[in-house]
């Protein structure tokens, strides 16, 4: 290699060296700006956040963060051509809220093993009056599904759980299966949940 191909080459790697390190600055002050912006708003709360990374389909640097105090984890962003910085701490500790108040109903009953997943949500912030805007129930493959879902509707009802909208989904014979039930169909005998079941793929 020749002295100019070397001194060329030097100068690239010296550019590149520079931008790097301007990138991992600036990628340090945002993430002192994400920990900044979550004392002031939630001063009673500590928090830990992550390394702060760059989104650019979206134009975002953001990063994870953690609440020591309920083990929250939730993402906090802030976009490139501004200086608002937003976080969804409160949506994330109510949709954990909301779906530990499940888990509760359903951990250790007769169908917890026919239970793939349950999740659900209501107003922000959690309040615990049993009400929800959905609930999702995602039931095994192997579940005996008609008669889970009987079941799962009548443990909701006894812990006073109603839902706008209850949807429960399983794979059977390699096809995707879904009931759609709304506040009326809480009393539904096996016959007429299996008539609300529809193929969806």
């Amino acid at each position: 290699m020749t002295k100019k191909a070397k001194a060329i080459l030097t100068g690239i790697l010296g550019v590149l060296l520079v931008l790097f390190l301007a990138v991992c600055i600036l990628l340090i002050n945002i993430r002192g700006e994400f920990v900044k912006h979550l004392e002031e708003k939630y001063s009673e709360q500590s928090f830990t956040v992550g390394f702060t990374k760059i989104d650019p389909i979206y134009g975002n640097f953001y990063a994870m963060a953690t609440c020591l105090n309920d083990h929250t984890v939730f993402p906090i962003a802030k976009s490139f051509n501004t200086k608002h910085i937003r976080d969804n701490y409160v949506q994330s500790r109510s949709q954990n809220q909301y779906n530990s108040r499940l888990d509760e109903i359903f951990k250790g009953s007769i169908i917890e093993n026919q239970i793939g997943s349950v999740t659900g949500g209501g107003k922000m912030p959690f309040q615990n009056d049993g009400i929800y805007t959905q609930i999702n129930i995602y039931l095994t493959e192997d579940a005996m599904h008609i008669s889970a879902a009987t079941d799962a509707l009548r443990m909701l009802n006894e812990n006073n759980i109603s839902a706008e909208r209850i949807i429960f989904t399983y794979e059977k014979d390699r096809h995707v299966y879904e009931i759609l039930l709304s506040l009326d169909d809480y009393q539904l005998t096996e016959k007429e949940l299996e008539a609300k079941v529809r193929r969806i793929k």
